[in-house]
């Protein structure tokens, strides 16, 4: 057997990265430009990353690099891949999650080497101030395809090559999509101009491919459940007639519409801005038939159990206040009311999709041929996967269900770290079945899988190739489909295939095409009159303070690019504070309509007019009326009282981008022109717990949960204010930095001008 030869530089640790050609060649072209690298699951994008970040810091020793991914498992993997490569000091390597606090990433950042975070996280230290972009050196994004539209990838990509001295960005991916526009916004917002891609044909890899069986169980549905489907369509039928009739469909036959398609249309009546009785009844029609599309969806592809549990979550929707009015009427309309009864009977019988089965024989069949195989089975949905979760466990094999943090009716999320422990013990073996939604879809290391099953099938390419690489890393694996005949499913797998085909052809394309060269700002090192000048622009930038609620809002980040400071701080009162006198309440239409709902509007409304000489609402959409069930003669009360009645203007923006450029314009002309002060006002105390807290929240790192957990503790201010350092570091969230500080406050005296 020949002796396997690894990567020999000082920046690496020795045996630790294998010689691969292609890998090498990837490395070379990425390390002076900024590059896209394509590459299929298991061939070593990390190391690459590794590699390039090698590279760079031994070229800029006294920069950093940055590393970021979509989620806190993923940044856990490549974090324990980089320190098991880099020659670095471990604690040189950091990673920010959201439970670091704020004022201990600002020091982390100054001694890092290599920092690596979720995008929100580092778009959120740019904006605050926390990060100094000009030091680094390098930018990775995994699962760059993200990088379109609004994600933190795209605003994080454009202030690092506003800032850096030297950026260079490397983006990876298995699958960056079949989309052709989709590619190239990729590439323009990150000023790419090297593509690097390798398919599992490429001459080059193909020694390190390994072998993945691919196979499609089609199942059909039993009598039972077609029967539940035809009354379905049957109801979605008698809501698509009336959209024929005005013209917004060509047909009402089932198979012939979509959801997207529906979704468009409701778009369309939104944007109608004569709130007549007619377009509220087809906004109704609508949204009932894409709430039956969806129905129809989980009864054919997913099981009896997701639909009964579909209708469930309607029903506890329609007992909230403010709720769409379409919502109790599709539940109360008689074949809606039989198709429930109905699944309920087949649920009590035991009757059960027929993937149920097959899905069961699968693992039966792989576990028989390794008894200590690891399965990964896909569904879209929650409720299918605590389903399988449960099916299987009854069956007796060891399976773990492994979704997302988000909290969902009836529904409680997995918080990271138990997403982490899930993940390490299927590694372990402790369990061998992962029952996943998409969150396990994207980048995560489960080199060890043997098998993976597609519950469902999903209509997006990036998606299918995400899944399929869960399996095949480092030895053959296999894939197991399962297909419902003649319905969604069928259509989604094979819409996959396609946009698979269409990618590999699309990216070929681009790479023979000449790309965008980067702008000669970002090729070379800012000279000196270059730094003088942004110093210059630094300290004449206008100032905004930002309650934290609004940091990770688009505003913020706009604010952000028109070179507005922004403050953060936990306002009591508004949004944004341009000046001593001026005060912007910022509300989306979606939630002033909520607001006038729940009853906040009107003391939200009336305290920013009591503090501020001008207050100011800004309504951010383009419309107020058909987006809930609120009458438009309540809305325009609304509005009418807020001028007339608290004076207040009311300021209309499109867009999140109107919004910033409106606070902007604001703060300059109180700024510039009349050189004011900004004005914190606080909330009207509500008793005397309130002033207590208020007292404490005044101290520097002091916020209002901190201020409540001193008071519980010491139960009165004097005893706060006497107590010493020891004793207000143990306070949980406190620690030493916060005591000496506040020691400091308390035992100056006033006219000492000592800095703290």
């Amino acid at each position: 057997m020949e002796e396997k030869k690894y990567i020999n530089h000082p920046y690496l640790r020795e045996n630790t990265i294998e010689q691969r050609l292609y890998q090498e060649t990837i490395t070379a072209s990425c390390v002076e430009q900024n590059s896209l690298v394509v590459l299929p699951t298991g061939l070593g994008k990390t190391l690459i990353a590794g590699m390039v970040t090698a590279f760079r810091l031994q070229i800029f020793n006294e920069a950093f690099v940055i590393f970021l991914a979509p989620t806190r498992p993923l940044v856990l993997q490549h974090a324990e891949t980089f320190k098991s490569i880099l020659n670095v000091d471990e604690k040189e390597i950091i990673v920010f999650t959201g439970e670091v606090p704020p004022e201990e990433r600002m020091e982390n950042w100054r001694n890092a080497k290599v920092v690596l975070a979720t995008p929100q996280i580092v778009e959120n230290d740019i904006i605050t101030g926390r990060v100094d972009l000009k030091k680094c050196t390098l930018l990775i994004l995994d699962e760059v395809h993200r990088a379109v539209g609004n994600y933190s990838y795209v605003f994080v990509a454009e202030q690092y090559l506003k800032y850096a001295k030297k950026p260079l960005i490397l983006g990876l991916t298995a699958s960056p999509g079949a989309q052709r526009e989709k590619i190239e916004e990729v590439c323009k917002n990150l000023n790419i101009r090297n593509i690097e891609i390798r398919t599992e044909k490429s001459p080059e890899v193909l020694p390190y491919i390994k072998e993945i069986k691919m196979g499609w169980v089609l199942v059909n549905l039993p009598p039972s459940i077609l029967e539940i489907k035809k009354i379905l369509e049957n109801a979605l039928v008698a809501r698509l007639k009336p959209l024929k009739e005005k013209g917004f469909i060509e047909s009402y036959a089932v198979r012939k519409i979509s959801r997207k398609q529906l979704i468009q249309i409701q778009n369309q009546l939104a944007k109608e801005r004569q709130a007549q009785p007619e377009v509220f009844e087809l906004m109704a029609k609508v949204a009932a038939a894409i709430r039956l599309t969806h129905a129809i969806e989980l009864l054919e592809t997913q099981g009896l159990e997701a639909l009964q549990n579909f209708f469930y979550k309607l029903e506890e929707r329609s007992k909230i206040t403010g709720s769409p009015k379409g919502i109790k009427d599709l539940l109360m309309d008689n074949e809606i009311a039989t198709a429930r009864i109905r699944i309920m009977n087949l649920i009590e019988t035991q009757v059960r999709h027929p993937k149920i089965e097959k899905m069961i024989q699968i693992v039966r069949e792989q576990l028989l041929q390794k008894m200590n195989s690891r399965i990964i089975i896909f569904t879209q949905y929650r409720d299918s996967a605590s389903k399988i979760n449960e099916i299987l466990q009854e069956e007796g094999y060891s399976v773990e269900r492994f979704v997302g943090q988000a909290n969902k009716i009836g529904d409680k999320g997995l918080s990271q770290k138990q997403q982490t422990e899930i993940i390490e013990k299927f590694k372990q073996g402790i369990y061998n079945i992962l029952v996943a939604t998409s969150v396990a879809e994207e980048g995560l290391d489960i080199s060890e899988c043997d098998l993976v099953v597609f519950y469902d099938a999903v209509p997006s390419a990036i998606r299918y190739i995400q899944r399929k690489g869960r399996t095949g890393r480092r030895r053959p694996g296999r894939v197991a489909l399962l297909l419902t005949k003649g319905t969604r499913d069928e259509a989604y797998y094979w819409s996959a295939k396609k946009k698979e085909r269409e990618m590999k052809s699309t990216i070929k394309t681009i790479t023979k095409t000449k790309l965008e060269p980067l702008k000669e700002e970002n090729q070379q090192q800012i000279k000196l009159e270059k730094y003088l000048e942004e110093k210059e622009k630094e300290e004449e930038k206008i100032v905004v303070y930002v309650d934290n609620r609004e940091i990770g809002s688009d505003v913020a980040r706009e604010l952000i690019r028109l070179n507005v400071k922004i403050v953060p701080m936990q306002l009591q009162v508004a949004d944004y504070l341009a000046s001593e006198s001026v005060a912007i309440e910022r509300k989306t239409a979606e939630d002033f309509l909520q607001s006038i709902v729940d009853k906040r509007l009107f003391p939200q409304v009336k305290e920013i007019a009591s503090k501020y000489e001008k207050p100011i609402l800004i309504i951010e959409g383009q419309d107020l009326y058909g987006r809930r069930a609120i009458h438009p003669e309540a809305i325009r009360g609304a509005l009418v009282s807020i001028v007339v009645d608290f004076k207040l203007p009311i300021i209309w923006t499109i867009n999140s981008e109107e919004t910033a450029r409106m606070i902007y314009t604001i703060a300059r002309r109180e700024q510039t022109e009349r050189e004011t002060r900004i004005y914190i006002a606080e909330k009207t105390p509500g008793g005397l717990r309130d002033v207590q807290e208020r007292v404490l929240i005044g101290l520097p790192g002091i916020d209002q949960t901190l201020a409540k957990r001193m008071l519980n503790i010491f139960n009165t201010l004097e005893a706060v204010f006497t107590k010493g350092e020891e004793e207000l570091s143990e306070v949980k969230g406190l620690g030493k930095k916060k005591a000496e500080k506040i020691r400091k406050i308390i035992t100056s005296k006033y006219n000492d001008n000592n800095s703290f």
